[in-house]
């Protein structure tokens, strides 16, 4: 894994989501890093990190992943950000690892909670895994607009390079990581569970989306606390700096141990 450490003080994780990796975060580190000793990385075959040779890209190696980072980065305790997929991963980081989480921000994991939900998410993979099975991955690209709720199309890379990295996380994502992530839904009694202070993040433009839909769903029926940000699910990286300032607030209501 590529590991990235700016600033200083309480130690801030923060995991990107799929089809991107660690540079998703390069922006808005140069602003949290005044406030937080801020880590970010890339997930396992995202970026500049190698595809697991074993093929195992379950959320609970990719928490053990993440564990082994605030430890070897931070040495203590960390807060911890999770973008999209990143949040379930960090759901499963403060399961796995309670020792190692201060507590959670998670902006649009799709954590579901009823039937309708499950039921939305799993046709959803459906439809991704039929473009795995007809090789038509750049198909899918659509899908994954429509369902953040973002009516503008993406943008373009400005370089080959970066074109390259779009497809080749893309390419991670739907043969690696997609079945592992989108299935992953521990019961409601289990995250309930959770010891670290938890907020879910949901974007004020994507909020009828089905990530940010399902995601303020899940959080109340967990009893979680929800806050709202400008922007859409890939805010982080769209407005780099009205995140920082969002997320750096919502870390600071939190409780202090």
């Amino acid at each position: 894994m590529a590991t990235y450490v700016k600033g200083g003080g309480e130690p801030l994780l923060l995991m990107h989501g799929i089809i991107s990796d660690a540079s998703f975060f390069d922006a808005a580190a140069e602003h949290l890093c005044t406030h937080y000793k801020t880590i970010w990385y890339d997930r396992r075959g995202y970026g500049r990190a190698e595809a697991p040779a074993d093929g195992d890209y379950s959320v609970a190696t990719q928490a053990d992943d993440a564990a082994r980072v605030i430890e070897e980065a931070a040495g203590e305790p960390a807060w911890v950000f999770g973008n999209s997929a990143g949040g379930l991963i960090a759901v499963e980081l403060a399961l796995r690892h309670p020792e190692l989480v201060r507590g959670l921000v998670l902006l649009e994991p799709s954590l579901v909670a009823d039937d309708a939900s499950k039921a939305e998410i799993a046709a959803w993979n459906a439809e991704l895994n039929g473009y795995v099975e007809g090789k038509r991955l750049k198909r899918a690209l659509p899908a994954f607009a429509r369902v953040v709720g973002d009516p503008n199309p993406p943008q373009e890379a400005s370089s080959l390079a970066q074109m390259r990295q779009v497809f080749a996380n893309l390419s991670n994502f739907m043969h690696g990581e997609l079945n592992c992530v989108q299935r992953y839904a521990p019961p409601v009694e289990i995250l309930q569970g959770i010891a670290a202070p938890t907020v879910v993040l949901v974007t004020r433009g994507g909020r009828q989306g089905m990530f940010g839909c399902t995601s303020e769903a899940g959080a109340r029926a967990l009893g979680w606390p929800v806050e709202f940000i400008d922007g859409y699910h890939n805010v982080a990286k769209d407005d780099p700096e009205g995140f920082a300032a969002r997320l750096v607030t919502v870390l600071g209501a939190l409780p202090r141990s």
